[in-house]
């Protein structure tokens, strides 16, 4: 295989499609334009913070190119392994970019898992007959977690397998989700076989008065930290029109 200079590694990674996490603090620390298409990203912690995150990449990233999206009309696989896909915040999202709720809904192709053995079967055997899929977005990838035993981990390695598989057929953007590891303050559940997997870590954590991010790792970023601090008072929008509408209204 041939040498390339690291200028023109710089040039072909500045020409890769970037897309905007939703998140502006998030978006900061990844070097202030979001998600890498490249990249591998596992973001771990708060599960309402990360699974947010999801949903408004699930979003943006079916903007038009030019918008900072990855096309129009694109699919996306969205692994449920949390259960919180909202179909109501997703349209409500899609609504204030001026994008089709129903399409948008339309596009994002979602599979959930209730069971461990049911996220292991869907990454290893059913994610890689999606062949036209652009995002893959697995959320809560070891939640379902029940042991620390072997084959527990064993399985893991499957289900990586199977999204690696995808990965090398049609180079998707790729974001995992994952819960902190119950016995550690900065590591993900899974262990080093999910922390060896991605490329980009991020740890969320969230409290009454702010969210901390925390980049860990990254192939050519340095380790950050931002914090994004909660007003103390909440903030009544009398004139949100959206409050209290059903998911019907967006149609």
């Amino acid at each position: 295989m041939p040498f390339n200079s690291g200028f023109r590694v710089y040039r072909k990674n500045s020409r890769i499609p970037m897309v905007s996490s939703g998140d502006s603090t998030l978006d900061e620390l990844l070097g202030g334009e979001g998600f890498h298409k490249d990249l591998i990203y596992l973001l771990y912690g708060d599960k309402n913070r990360t699974t947010n995150i999801l949903l408004s990449t699930a979003v943006i990233a079916q903007k038009a190119f030019v918008n900072g999206g990855l096309g129009e009309g694109i699919k996306i696989a969205f692994i449920d392994g949390n259960n919180r896909f909202n179909p109501y915040n997703v349209s409500k999202f899609a609504v204030s970019l001026r994008l089709s709720p129903r399409q948008v809904l339309e596009n994002i192709l979602i599979a959930r898992a209730f069971t461990w053995d049911q996220m292991v079967e869907l990454l290893e055997n059913r994610l890689a007959k999606l062949d036209h899929v652009k995002v893959v977005l697995i959320s809560g990838i070891t939640t379902l977690f029940q042991t620390y035993e072997k084959q527990t981990f064993e399985d893991l390695l499957k289900a990586i397998h199977g999204i690696k598989t995808i990965l090398s057929n049609t180079k998707p953007l790729i974001i995992l989700t994952a819960p902190l590891n119950e016995f550690s303050l900065y590591r993900p559940k899974g262990g080093k076989i999910l922390s060896h997997f991605g490329s980009v870590l991020i740890l969320i954590n969230e409290n009454e008065r702010n969210i901390e991010y925390q980049l860990i790792q990254h192939p050519f970023l340095p380790e950050k930290r931002l914090l994004k601090w909660k007003p103390q008072t909440s903030k009544k929008n009398l004139s949100n029109s959206t409050k209290n509408m059903t998911l019907d209204c967006f149609f």
